[in-house]
């Protein structure tokens, strides 16, 4: 049977794209990991907050700003030559990355880097239904997610011992070496994903944008979407102080929440993407993820102590796991490919933004209450706007507009 004959399952040649794929793309996450725990050690030594706050909008910034070009581009060029190009060109900047060790030069060639990723994260979100087939994009957006959860398990780990052990270079030529077997591992894949060309309808950078505000439940989700993100990164700038101040706790025990929450992340992803593609249901699962993601949170601000966060972090993670794999689908399912990454660059823009919002509020909040005072309120906002939105999203007329 031929991969357009199967509308269920993956035939043998999507088999091998997705796991050839995933393998590779892990790999490239796994070397982000490293770079970031190295980079951010490195500017920490220089003593100023704003150095790190600095090197975060580094990171952050390139995504908000280049995302109208990024999407129009990924939509107008051959995936394959265009993502193996953007990988080396990833690897050299990793390159100079290990080599130049300055404050200034890092956070150039940071923007740089995440420049380049900007245009990389949309074209892959863009080319994963070309391999799969639509008819599999569930399952194989829940594999994706559960390999870039267990790697943000693994790297950051890995990145701090080879930094204690070896410095700061070996890590980020190590990311150079993940970009460039992830550009091979999309050069071995035999799915392409080619120009729109006559087909490309509205060629506005702002087309991606116009399709999600117009239809009513993308618009709901990007809506929910963003207030998780800035609710979530809020209460992360809020955490390390949290475990090491108010509960007495330890490096390793705050270390332990990233990995308690990348477990639960890894097990929600894998089973996210289940069952038959239908909107209803990935849209009651991203609602319903959001909420538990808040209860466990306002949870998280009555413990008493670090070990009573540990199932909740799991919980947490789960529920982000699983509305990561429905919002992605959702996202997939209902836009034209012609589309794709366009839509996907503003996906990527609505979280960026979110998250530089989060980073700069975080202090400003922390200053005024107490941490744990930062999770009830963080997680019971979370919640209130997951049962607002997500409840206008769940209206049996809105739900219909998600169905073909």
């Amino acid at each position: 049977m031929s991969d357009e004959e199967a509308p269920r399952g993956y035939s043998p040649t999507q088999r091998r794209d997705v796991t050839l794929l995933a393998v590779f793309r892990g790999t490239s996450f796994l070397g982000d990991g490293l770079a970031m725990v190295a980079l951010y050690l490195r500017v920490a030594v220089h003593g100023h907050a704003w150095a790190v706050a600095g090197l975060g909008l580094a990171a952050m910034v390139p995504f908000g700003v280049l995302a109208p070009v990024a999407g129009v581009v990924v939509d107008r060029v051959r995936a394959k030559p265009f993502l193996v190009s953007l990988g080396v060109v990833e690897a050299v900047v990793s390159a100079a990355l290990g080599r130049y060790h300055g404050l200034s030069a890092t956070i150039v060639l940071v923007v740089v880097l995440n420049a380049s990723v900007a245009f990389s994260m949309p074209g892959y979100s863009a080319l994963l239904p070309a391999i799969a087939g639509e008819a599999n994009i569930g399952t194989a957006q829940g594999v994706f997610q559960a390999v870039q959860g267990l790697a943000s398990v693994a790297g950051p780990v890995l990145g701090g011992l080879l930094v204690g052990t070896t410095g700061q270079s070996l890590p980020l030529y190590l990311d150079g070496l993940s970009f460039l077997l992830g550009s091979l591992g999309t050069l071995l894949l035999r799915a392409e994903r080619r120009p729109a060309g006559a087909h490309l309808g509205d060629t506005r950078a702002s087309a991606g944008l116009r399709h999600i505000v117009a239809n009513p439940v993308l618009r709901d989700l990007s809506v929910l979407i963003f207030a998780f993100m800035l609710t979530i990164g809020v209460i992360n700038v809020a955490e390390v102080f949290f475990v090491t101040q108010t509960l007495h706790g330890s490096a390793l025990a705050y270390g332990l929440l990233g990995a308690s929450f990348g477990a639960g992340m890894i097990g929600g992803s894998l089973v996210g993407g289940r069952g038959a593609l239908d909107a209803r249901v990935f849209a009651r699962r991203a609602v319903v993820a959001v909420i538990v993601v808040g209860v466990a949170v306002t949870a998280v601000g009555a413990v008493s102590a670090v070990w009573q966060i540990y199932p909740l972090m799991v919980l947490a993670g789960a529920a982000v796991g699983i509305a990561n794999v429905a919002a992605t689908t959702l996202f997939t399912v209902r836009s034209p490919d012609h589309l794709r990454g366009r839509v996907f660059a503003a996906l990527v823009a609505v979280n960026q933004v979110a998250q530089v919002a989060a980073t700069v509020a975080g202090g400003a909040i922390l200053s005024l209450i107490a941490p744990r005072t930062v999770y009830w309120w963080g997680g019971g906002l979370a919640t209130a706007v997951a049962l607002g939105v997500g409840g206008a999203m769940l209206r049996p007329g809105r739900l219909a507009d998600a169905v073909d």
